[in-house]
């Protein structure tokens, strides 16, 4: 059963109502750790211009849950209620929000209509609309098109997905291109350091990233391969869903390697044939930090892809497999700037990381560019917070 399960269809505690209610407050939802992640710069500003208001930060996932309750010490953090009338009716009623902002395109129906009714103003930020979902929406779009009508403002991530969100019913003085804040998301609040890992000097390491099921084995046998060549790389798993770690722990057996989970790596150098897999949250992006090349998962064998936005800042060589289709516009723009290798499949992968390997000074030029196409895209947040201020003024103007 899910965590909070009662609370998500409104049975609230009193207490948890009277600590609610202490305050003004702006509910943000953010479905999981994704978009909490590219939203912490925009909370925290929340937080320095409305210092009156409380933010209260609902999640549906529980990995989302415990990282921004991790990360937010002076922010609610609570679970999403279940899109039925009387569940968002309760929420409503006892979070009173005067703006309710929702990150990317998570559309809720019932909750959207009672928002509405109560005319409470909502924000949809950091909006996409992948083609899958289009395809989706548009065989619904007499519906969705009413939903549309009941947002105020729509920040979306490019013009494609302005365009998109327009076609579906959304009226397009509503709408404006803000950007992606997730280029903005580029501050750590740890760094690991070579030694903290047990790197040695002469040691490469080659992070994998967000991985999903399938992506374990073709990576493994490629390191496998690689072995006499480039006996000094080092590799670390990290998948998209730690709690596949047991999984994963298998699978390296299974290729006759050692597996070591990363919360019992405790800096001790690494043994031959050792392969570390990530059990923790959030310290993988301080591991892209200390790597000579990123590979980012979810795109050889899942669908949609992962953000490549983390690696990118630390300016890192990156590799994805051809499947990013929720990342089109990103991916598109590290291509453009030779920021990234874009691979088909297993073969055109281990060939494209024996290239990299092999030459430094293109694994630092590919790095550069890719931090550049970073700081060419920032800015979303200071353009949603300018478009989320127009609701507080409106407000106040009544």
């Amino acid at each position: 059963m899910h965590r909070n399960f009662r609370l998500r269809f409104g049975w609230w505690p009193k207490s948890l109502t009277d600590e609610i209610q202490a305050k003004e407050n702006i509910w943000v939802h953010a479905v999981s750790v994704g978009e909490i992640l590219a939203m912490q710069g925009l909370l925290n500003q929340l937080r320095q211009r409305y210092p009156r208001h409380q933010i209260v930060l609902s999640t549906v996932t529980a990995t989302g849950y415990d990282l921004a309750r991790s990360r937010f010490q002076h922010i609610k953090i609570i679970f999403a209620p279940l899109d039925f009338h009387s569940a968002v009716t309760q929420y409503i009623q006892r979070i009173k929000p005067k703006v309710y902002i929702n990150a990317e395109t998570e559309i809720w129906p019932n909750l959207f209509w009672a928002l509405y009714k109560q005319g409470i103003p909502i924000v949809l930020i950091n909006g996409r609309v992948s083609l899958k979902s289009f395809a989706g929406y548009k065989i619904l779009k007499f519906f969705v098109k009413e939903i549309l009508s009941y947002v105020n403002i729509f920040c979306m991530q490019s013009e494609e997905d302005a365009g998109r969100v327009i076609q579906l019913g959304a009226r397009k003085e509503r709408v404006r291109v803000s950007g992606n804040m997730k280029f903005d998301d580029v501050a750590l609040p740890t760094i690991l350091t070579r030694q903290d890992v047990g790197l040695l000097r002469n040691e490469w390491l080659w992070v994998a990233g967000s991985t999903h099921p399938g992506e374990e084995e073709i990576i493994l046998e490629i390191l496998q391969s690689l072995t006499e060549e480039f006996p000094q790389l080092r590799l670390v798993l990290a998948p998209r869903h730690p709690e596949r770690t047991l999984e994963i722990v298998n699978v390296v057996r299974q290729k006759n390697l050692l597996p070591v989970k990363f919360s019992e790596l405790a800096g001790m150098p690494w043994e031959p044939r050792q392969v570390v897999i990530m059990d923790t949250m959030g310290q993988l992006r301080s591991l892209y930090g200390l790597a000579e090349i990123v590979f980012v998962g979810k795109s050889l064998t899942g669908y949609g892809g992962q953000n490549i936005i983390e690696p990118a800042s630390f300016a890192k060589p990156i590799i994805v497999g051809p499947n990013t289709q929720n990342f089109k516009d990103v991916v598109e723009l590290f291509k453009k700037a030779s920021a990234l290798m874009q691979v088909n499949n297993t073969e055109e992968f281990k060939t494209e990381l024996i290239q990299l390997l092999k030459n430094p000074h293109q694994r630092e030029a590919m790095g550069a560019a890719a931090r550049e196409v970073i700081q060419e895209n920032q800015g979303a947040t200071e353009r949603t917070l300018k478009s989320i201020g127009e609701i507080f003024k409106s407000s106040a103007a009544k």
